[in-house]
């Protein structure tokens, strides 16, 4: 941690950027697939030409729409996507969730061995700093945030460094009685070594846990993402399915649409049950706003209904979305069930379910992929299930663990882009350009969602 000046609040200063300090240990000591490494350099027009190759009845002109957008609200993101496939054995790339606050950059080998703050440094320099400097506040820069403290330590000394500036790091958190950071008439302020409050320009925002309890819309101070990207979709699962099917009504004529899990929203606590009947005895329960791995309930008996239901709010309605399953199973409909390809088994045999996550941001040649990894569940898909161990076992691949003391990670289940672990995934680049694409049209969707909520930012210039 950098020099500490008051409660929570740290200033990270030009030359502080260590690479130890950033990225896990295993990232430090690998070297990117070099399949993975074309994927990133890819032009936006070789893709498309790929992606309408491998899907003919798609709209060529539509997907580069779709890579040449510039979002007004999210222009910076993380899609969690899932390899699946069916039984006549389509692989697809799902979407699961889109995340307006997304780590990733401590899992990213270097792209370019030469660029020591790697993928830190690409975000800062062809997204946050254009929108600095073409803003019209005063003050200092910041960065804030209430988790992953590794990343957000690597994005301010980044900062710092391309701008030549001190940078102030405020620990924001939900409950905390005297923050260190306030909006006061809708401008930042963040508590010198003076406990005065200092006004922010621009921040650069990683708040996960309700943001909008602390948050306001209409931000003066600059902030990459604004809370309305959260609000429209960006941090709220179930605002995100309505603009997906939005998308999907207004480009599946043109050949292209978000592949989603089938999903039920604004479902009462007292209807789950019958969700579950519906889908055949399996289901998972989403609470909307939440994020990290939590709130969410994979469900394939009764008992574990029953468990859930016992943790969750009779008052609350929630989100309900088709389990991925391990196997196909009797009793699944086989016309709409998908399953998890999985892992390619190890030498004991064992398949773990993963997900890809895979950053994006907005440049000015449009929305570019930037960090890319994968996690994998801790049991594996092709072993009987223990009596007394709950599917989240199999079926769940967040690392995040939240504590009394504050998050932890399980970094052993991270699954590299690198040399060595890569092919372990059984992904090729074809598998990388169509996620990238179902992660670029969630993107859209939700931006088109924010605009549509809260205005076009254009009108205001």
């Amino acid at each position: 941690m950098k020099l500490s000046i008051s409660k929570n609040v740290h200033l990270v200063e030009p030359g502080d950027f260590e690479p130890t300090d950033h990225w896990y240990p295993q990232v430090l000591n690998s070297n990117i697939h070099p399949l993975v490494a074309y994927f990133l350099n890819l032009s936006h027009e070789q893709m498309v030409e790929r992606y309408h190759r491998l899907h003919p009845s798609s709209d060529a002109d539509a997907i580069m729409e779709i890579l040449k957008y510039q979002p007004q609200y999210f222009k910076w993101a993380g899609t969690d996507l899932m390899h699946v496939t069916n039984l006549e054995g389509n692989r697809r790339l799902t979407v699961i969730e889109t995340n307006s606050c997304p780590s990733g950059q401590k899992s990213m080998p270097l792209l370019d061995l030469n660029v020591e703050q790697g993928g830190y440094k690409r975000l800062i320099e062809k997204t946050f700093k254009p929108l600095v400097d073409n803003g019209k506040e005063e003050g200092s820069l910041a960065v804030i945030y209430d988790k992953n403290p590794m990343e957000n330590i690597g994005y301010a000394a980044t900062i710092a460094d391309i701008f030549g500036e001190n940078v102030y790091l405020a620990k924001f958190e939900k409950n905390d009685q005297d923050p260190p950071a306030k909006f006061f008439d809708n401008k930042l302020c963040i508590k010198n070594e003076k406990e005065a409050w200092t006004p922010i320009r621009a921040a650069f925002r990683y708040v996960t846990q309700e943001p909008w309890t602390r948050i306001p819309k209409n931000s003066k101070t600059l902030l990459l993402n604004p809370i309305e990207a959260c609000l429209a979709g960006g941090r709220n699962k179930e605002v995100a399915s309505l603009a997906y099917d939005e998308f999907n009504e207004q480009f599946t004529q043109r050949g292209i649409q978000i592949f989603t899990p089938e999903t039920y929203r604004n479902v009462s606590y007292q209807d789950l049950p019958h969700y579950f009947e519906k889908l055949g005895g399996s289901m998972v329960i989403k609470v909307p706003d939440s994020n990290a791995g939590q709130g969410v309930y994979t469900i394939i008996s009764k008992k574990e209904l029953d468990e859930a239901l016992g943790k969750i709010s009779a008052k609350d309605r929630y989100l309900v979305q088709q389990l991925i399953h391990s196997n196909y199973s009797k009793g699944l409909d086989p016309e709409k069930s998908w399953y998890h390809v999985g892992t390619i088994p190890d030498n004991k045999g064992r398949s773990f379910a993963f997900d890809l996550r895979l950053m994006m941001h907005a440049t000015e040649e449009g929305i570019r992929p930037l960090a890319v990894y994968s996690r994998r569940s801790r049991f594996p898909l092709n072993q009987n299930l223990p009596e007394n161990m709950n599917s989240w076992e199999v079926y769940g691949t967040n690392l995040s663990i939240k504590g009394e003391d504050g998050w932890t990670y399980a970094d052993e289940r991270l699954m590299l882009f690198d040399i060595r672990n890569f092919g372990q995934l059984g992904l090729g680049i074809d598998e990388l350009i169509k996620g990238f694409v179902q992660s670029a049209m969630a993107v859209y969707a939700i931006d088109q969602n924010a605009i549509k909520t809260f205005g076009d930012k254009r009108s205001n210039l």
